[in-house]
């Protein structure tokens, strides 16, 4: 890893509390040069690897400030967040996480702090919620295969699609199709959610993975490392990012968004209440939403920018382009806070159980 010498590369176990399991977590320190710097603390569920660029970007423009980014699951920013800030103990400054349903809920808990600049009076409505969540992505949902083992999945372009090739499979897939686990990963459960409000396809689609034995995962890395390595042959619900990414180091690897509708994510920054550091969250909020930093998430971090005065490779405009159906962006607001309701909650999981054949 090329990261520059301002950084400093740790492996540490993530602070374990009562309701969570131990788990091993990335500390990456971004140090400064500069004598007694401020510290900025970032819980985020983006890799670090699709970060460092604008980390780094973001030091040159505040040389006095040194990074700690912890990278967690997103079910553990939100309970190691929540659970500090109740405790009354130092928690990460700055939350950024693709779970945007957890996200939602700790501003409606009180967990987050105002901000408000000229970066995030000019986001779309549905990108900022209350001055306290700030999207700051615009990444869609997509299939991976390998094109090399399986081409005949480029016939493969809908949901349905998907479950009729599982429904009718000869046997090449089963064991063989990797998803989002929803009852440990919450992206995954956002993502499912939402697929069952969009389409009573989805239920379909679940009950044919099911009967295929799909491979449930916590991340998409994880999920794209095993198509690529022919270990799965294809994987529903990817971060278009991610795959877009691993797709231009990989020849064998093919994305393919869905035409009857590609759900988009937004990654979510806010600002911890207790933040001992406000200032310099505020600051990196900013320049996620500059044009520096948007210029940076379209390349180098191929994240998918928010912006519409964005060129590069992975823009908002771009997705419009290539995609062959609609676009339903999941909207920040109290609508993404229904799923989460216990009963709701155990309902679905429940539903998606019996679909795995697993209760």
């Amino acid at each position: 890893m090329h990261w520059g010498n301002k950084m400093r590369w740790l492996i540490a176990l993530a602070a374990t509390v009562s309701f969570l399991s131990p788990a091993l977590a990335e500390l990456v320190a971004f140090e400064s040069e500069v004598a007694d710097p401020q510290t900025l603390v970032i819980y985020s569920s983006t890799d670090t690897e699709r970060m460092v660029h604008l980390l780094n970007a973001f030091q040159r423009l505040h040389p006095n400030v040194r990074i700690e980014y912890h990278l967690l699951d997103t079910l553990d920013i939100y309970r190691r967040a929540s659970s500090e800030m109740d405790d009354g103990k130092p928690t990460g400054d700055l939350l950024l996480s693709s779970a945007m349903d957890l996200q939602i809920k700790l501003v409606n808990d009180g967990y987050a702090a105002n901000h408000s600049s000229v970066e995030t009076d000019t986001l779309p409505d549905w990108a900022n919620w209350r001055n306290q969540a700030f999207g700051f992505t615009y990444e869609p949902a997509v299939m991976v295969y390998n094109k090399a083992l399986v081409p005949q999945l480029a016939e493969v372009t809908t949901r349905f699609d998907l479950a009729q090739s599982l429904t009718f499979d000869v046997g090449y897939l089963r064991n063989r199709i990797v998803t989002y686990d929803p009852e440990r990963s919450g992206l995954g459960y956002l993502f499912g959610t939402h697929d069952a409000i969009q389409s009573e396809d989805f239920w379909y689609l679940a009950r044919s993975l099911g009967d295929m034995r799909v491979g449930l995962e916590t991340s998409s890395a994880t999920m794209i490392d095993k198509v690529s390595s022919g270990e799965a042959l294809i994987a529903y619900n990817v971060l278009g990012s991610y795959a877009r990414a691993r797709v231009r180091e990989n020849p064998d690897l093919a994305i393919t968004i869905p035409s009857d509708y590609c759900l988009v994510m937004s990654r979510i920054a806010l600002i911890s209440r207790t933040a001992r550091n406000p200032e310099a969250a505020g600051l990196f909020i900013d320049f996620l939403l500059s044009r520096e930093g948007q210029k940076l998430i379209a390349n180098a971090a191929s994240l998918y920018s928010l912006r519409d005065d964005i060129q590069g490779e992975a823009t908002a405009a771009n997705l419009r382009q290539a995609a062959q159906g609609p676009l339903i962006p999941i909207r920040l607001g109290p609508g993404l806070l229904v799923y989460l309701d216990k009963m709701k909650r155990r309902e679905f999981l429940a539903r998606w159980r019996r679909a795995m054949a697993r209760e």
